[in-house]
């Protein structure tokens, strides 16, 4: 149905009042100051659009003669030609379509619809013009600062040479621990332009500095662009540097897309692929890669919901001179509610730059770190340039029974090791991930997880590059997983291992509830070694020295033909967000893991970890928020020492913290936080530690 004239060009005047803005005086004594119309009619005349019948009298009952509002029509237009930043496009089609319902007027007025629209033809050509090209950037900074009363810690190995802070979800949560003033700032400039009706390109420049102590700035600070990362080695992360991070093409529909630079991947799952772990505290759970990648996805059409295709190829932002190429892809299709997803990965240390033969990568230190040992010699195996195939499968179906939405999902995955692709030995091992996942009642939802995942399931590991100046080596470089060491120190592997460890069997259960004020999740996870720890006399596949064998945590030692317990992992946590009143938000959690394997010799490893965590946080005139933190986090046990043993892990963790935030404008705020670390250990001395960290983040 038709929308009527004079409806059509009240809409249209209306939109353009708005456009221009209202005006506040009032130039008409007969113009009543609480008329519906009043600041639209002051606004058009205060522009010179309307005019009354005197200076002082509006006459707003008279009806509007066609000639009049013809008059007022070509006013409004050459203030649309004229106007800067230009109308939008909606306008001026609206507009269009009013002016040809007045063309007898505007014939008789002396003006010609054919000009009229001319003009407005080559303002839409402006308007294209300047929406051709979007520009948008921001600007990061971090200013850290921390002083300690007993020295300098984080540089020893162990749990206790960090400190265990709130962030439960996070892949690596201990943070390194040290005294100094540091600094970071990241800069980035995003261009958007759009070649044509059908294609987009752009890109992303991006700057990055960082002064002061590195393992500061490193743990606390901005996390950097790909070639500033301090993974990659380079003498100069420290210093100004600027770099092109990413270039793009994507069609409009964004159904394909096309990245050379800095990527991550979008379909490959994390049991298969995650990457570098990212150790600073408010960044991504893990750093980009380098290279391309290209996607290419469909719109939902008839019973086809989902089809989608990735490739990629480019290196792992970790610095050597045999360094590490990565290429592969991903495939999926759904149709009815059932998926299918495929996926497949090669994972090399580049060959061109190392000898044939020569010894790269020494991998995980065990066997007194010798490396792992050739299984017939006994002697230690040349590790490098190493090679890795996996492929993975995906099956999923969804659905609703009475309303209550549940999903399947079976994930499988093989993995095919070289630690040396000039020799024969090899390494392999497959994954399962079974999960059902579903909403029990309304708000609540539960999910149910089987894992499984071979000891040689993803043997390829890599040493992290540290950045220059931190005085660590990577024996010793402290990092982890709170509560379970998930990798030896100064090394990670390629799949999430935190998620998925390797030689690991087990349940996983989740569930979540929340309503308009409370939300509340809970997890717990029961995991034992598929294959029990052995020390045996030929070094065979089951030996925790043999190719491909990677047990961080329940590792062993002594004599050989020994058959240990299967060690055991439990971990949980609990958390809450309640909205005491529309300002005032409280947030509790917990979270624990214990680590057993009994054993009578000075193999015995019985660990627990507990942390709790209350905030409050409370936001007050309309743009500050104000939150107030307290943590505490304890550690107990014995690793690898005998059960008579004293307990050799035993901490104490206690932390206050006190925040502001400031939001001046929709996408900029600033903060200040200061924080009082509290340590206790039976190993290491005890210390306290005050930081201030200052930050702003500023986006156009």
């Amino acid at each position: 149905m038709r929308i009527p004239l004079s409806k059509r060009l009240n809409c249209i005047l209306i939109a353009f009042v708005f456009c221009i803005g209202l005006a506040q005086a009032d130039p008409f004594s007969d113009l009543p100051a609480d008329h519906w119309a009043a600041a639209a009619v002051i606004a058009l005349t205060e522009k010179g659009f309307l005019n009354g019948i005197s200076p002082e009298h509006f006459a707003g009952e008279r009806a509007m003669t066609r000639y009049q509002t013809a008059l007022l029509l070509s006013r409004v237009l050459v203030f649309l030609e004229n106007k800067q930043p230009p109308s939008s496009e909606e306008m001026l089609g609206q507009f269009k379509e009013v002016l040809a319902d007045y063309q007898d007027e505007i014939d008789n007025a002396g003006l010609e619809l054919s000009t009229l629209e001319k003009e407005t033809d080559k303002l839409s050509q402006r308007i294209a013009e300047s929406e051709r090209v979007e520009v948008s950037g921001g600007f990061e900074n971090r200013t850290m600062s921390v002083k300690m009363n007993a020295g300098n810690l984080g540089t020893g190995s162990g749990i206790d040479t960090t400190f265990v802070l709130d962030h439960l979800e996070r892949p690596y949560a201990l943070i390194p621990i040290k005294g100094g003033l540091s600094e970071t700032s990241r800069s980035y400039l995003d261009v958007k332009s759009k070649l044509d009706e059908t294609w987009n390109a752009g890109g992303r420049i991006a700057a990055y500095q960082a002064i002061g102590e590195p393992l500061l700035a490193l743990s606390r600070g901005v996390t950097p662009p790909f070639f500033s990362n301090p993974f990659l080695g380079t003498t100069s992360n420290y210093n100004l540097k600027g770099s092109l991070d990413q270039f793009f093409f994507q069609n409009q529909q964004e159904t394909v897309r096309a990245e050379m630079g800095s990527f991550n991947l979008k379909e490959m799952p994390d049991y298969l692929y995650a990457g570098v772990p990212n150790l600073t505290e408010d960044g991504p759970d893990f750093l980009p890669n380098w290279g391309g990648r290209f996607e290419a996805s469909m719109k939902p059409y008839l019973f086809i919901s989902k089809a989608y295709s990735e490739f990629f190829a480019g290196k792992i932002g970790q610095a050597s001179s045999w360094q590490t190429q990565l290429f592969g892809f991903s495939a999926g299709l759904e149709v009815l509610g059932v998926g299918v997803d495929l996926h497949w990965m090669t994972v090399q240390n580049d060959p061109a730059t190392m000898a044939s033969g020569a010894s790269g990568l020494i991998t995980v230190p065990i066997n007194q770190n010798a490396g792992w040992l050739d299984p017939l010699l006994q002697t230690p195996l040349t590790v490098g340039p190493q090679k890795e195939r996996v492929a993975g499968v995906d099956l999923g179906y969804h659905r609703s029974f009475q309303n209550h939405p549940v999903a399947f999902k079976l994930s499988y995955a093989k993995s095919d090791y070289k630690p040396n692709t000039n020799s024969s030995n090899n390494a392999g091992g497959e994954l399962y991930d079974i999960s059902v996942r579903g909403e029990a009642v309304q708000n609540f939802n539960i999910g149910i997880d089987y894992l499984s995942i071979d000891p040689k399931y993803n043997p390829f590991v890599l040493q992290f590059s540290l950045p220059v100046g931190l005085g660590l080596s990577p024996g010793n470089f402290p990092w982890g997983q709170w509560p379970f060491i998930t990798n030896y120190p100064g090394y990670f592997t390629l799949q999430n291992s935190v998620k998925y460890p390797q030689n690991r069997q087990g349940a996983e259960l989740s569930s979540d509830w929340k309503n308009d004020k409370l939300q509340l999740k809970g997890e717990y996870r029961w995991l034992t070694q598929k294959t029990p720890t052995q020390l045996t006399a030929f070094n065979n596949d089951v030996d925790i020295q043999s190719i491909g064998f990677y047990e961080p945590l329940f590792t062993a030692s002594g004599p050989r033909n020994q058959i240990f317990p299967r060690g055991i992992t439990q971990d949980w946590n609990l958390s809450a967000d309640y909205q005491l009143r529309s300002p005032l938000i409280l947030e509790v959690a917990m979270a624990g893991g214990q680590a057993n394997r009994p054993t009578l010799d000075a193999n015995n490893i019985g660990m627990s970890a507990v942390l709790g965590h209350l905030g409050v946080i409370y936001s007050f005139w309309d743009r500050w928020k104000l939150n107030v933190a307290y943590h505490k986090a304890y550690g107990y046990g014995r690793l690898l020492s005998a059960p008579t043993d004293v307990q050799n892990n035993q901490y104490q963790n206690t932390g206050e913290t006190l925040g502001i935030h400031y939001l001046f404008a929709p996408k900029n705020s600033a903060f200040f936080q200061v924080g009082n670390l509290e340590h206790r250990s039976v190993i290491t001395p005890e210390f306290n530690a005050l930081q201030f960290v200052t930050g702003l983040d500023v986006m156009w």
